[in-house]
């Protein structure tokens, strides 16, 4: 984010962090530069009462409100199913550009295609950032992401929103930390905001949704220091909305390594509202799914427990364990060293190719 200063647009979305996720991504990852949030709701509050992150940032009602504490960028924070844009957003959107603000969307609307928007831009100075609008010379995937040398982990999930994002950044904060070189690949438009690169595989092309995921791992190698490369997950597979770009991911990325990614409290699927099956069906999915490409194998499990006393917690923690035979920790509240012990257990080892073996 560059510590420009920034306001959030989450009108009338603040409280759900699944809906405002990008939202709360930034506000966990980005607070330095944040400076307000936008939701009448909840205006008068700061905005770690209403979501627990952003100590210090106030909750304004509206974008006059904002602009008083000068603000250069306003992000949309809410990530509605579909991408569209709420058509009560347009005037802020329209307002923030004749201010000569700088507007970031993640929506699937490119806001640099709509009239309304770029004559506002122009009359204003302001500045339109489309983080879902995809490279123009995307290729299909060719299995060159086997040729870097870093071992390359991806993130997957048994639903929508179970925390594949914040489990990735986590990882890679962990690892330099500890002075392992370590890159982020941002597939979704919040990783994107938070890390300033990446594509968004959802506005891509199915036919090119693999070459996309190549394509980063092979940029994030460039680096000839890394050692370890993160690729941001999407969706899941049992999740039948969004398994096509989870499955593009996988095959593009070529991993050596999954995290499997879960929400505790969740009992049933998002948007089509199935039950989930456990843990252990879903770790054998994703091992399954890859077995004739890359066999790779899930190293650990991601519990995102928020919301949880640190007691019921911790206790989760230990069921999800004993059920999958598998180190698992809420990598927010405990931090990622667990997940990053069991990748290094390989000594981030490159795993091979399908090569007929039977497994």
């Amino acid at each position: 984010m560059n510590n420009i200063p920034t306001v959030i647009l989450a009108e009338g979305a603040f409280e759900d962090d699944g809906l405002c996720k990008t939202a709360y991504g930034l506000l966990r990852y980005a607070p330095e530069s944040i400076i307000a949030v936008i939701d009448s709701k909840n205006s008068g509050r700061d905005s770690s009462e209403v979501s627990g992150l952003g100590h210090g940032i106030p909750v304004v009602a509206d974008l006059d409100a904002a602009l008083k504490l000068n603000p250069k960028r306003l992000v949309i924070g809410v990530a509605p199913a579909g991408g569209g844009l709420p058509a009560e957003w347009r005037k802020y959107l329209v307002l923030a550009l004749e201010k000569g603000l700088e507007v970031v969307s993640g929506l699937h609307l490119i806001l640099g295609e709509d009239k309304e928007f770029t004559a506002a831009a122009a009359r204003g100075g302001g500045r339109i950032v489309d983080l879902r609008k995809e490279p123009a010379d995307l290729q299909v995937a060719s299995c060159r992401a086997q040729q870097v040398s870093a071992m390359v982990v991806l993130t997957v999930g048994t639903d929508c929103n179970a925390g594949k994002m914040t489990t990735s950044l986590e990882i890679v904060r962990e690892a330099n930390e500890r002075g392992i070189t370590a890159k982020f690949c941002g597939t979704g438009q919040t990783g994107i905001a938070i890390a300033g690169w990446g594509i968004a595989v959802d506005h891509v092309l199915s036919d090119f949704t693999a070459g996309a995921a190549e394509r980063l791992v092979l940029e994030a190698a460039a680096d000839k220091t890394a050692r370890l490369i993160v690729v941001e997950g999407q969706g899941a597979l049992t999740q039948p909305v969004y398994s096509g770009v989870t499955l593009s991911l996988m095959h593009g990325s070529l991993p050596d390594a999954l995290i499997l990614c879960h929400r505790a409290t969740r009992r049933f699927t998002e948007i089509v509202n199935l039950p989930l099956p456990p843990l252990k069906e879903h770790i054998i999915q994703y091992e399954e799914a890859m077995r004739l490409v890359k066999p790779v194998k899930v190293k650990a499990v991601s519990l995102i427990t928020r919301g949880m006393e640190e007691s019921t917690a911790r206790r989760v923690i230990d069921e999800s364990s004993r059920e999958t035979g598998l180190p698992v920790i809420d990598p927010v509240r405990f931090g990622a060293g667990v997940l990053l012990d069991a990748l290094l257990d390989d000594s981030l080892k490159k795993q091979p190719l399908y090569s007929g073996t039977k497994y």
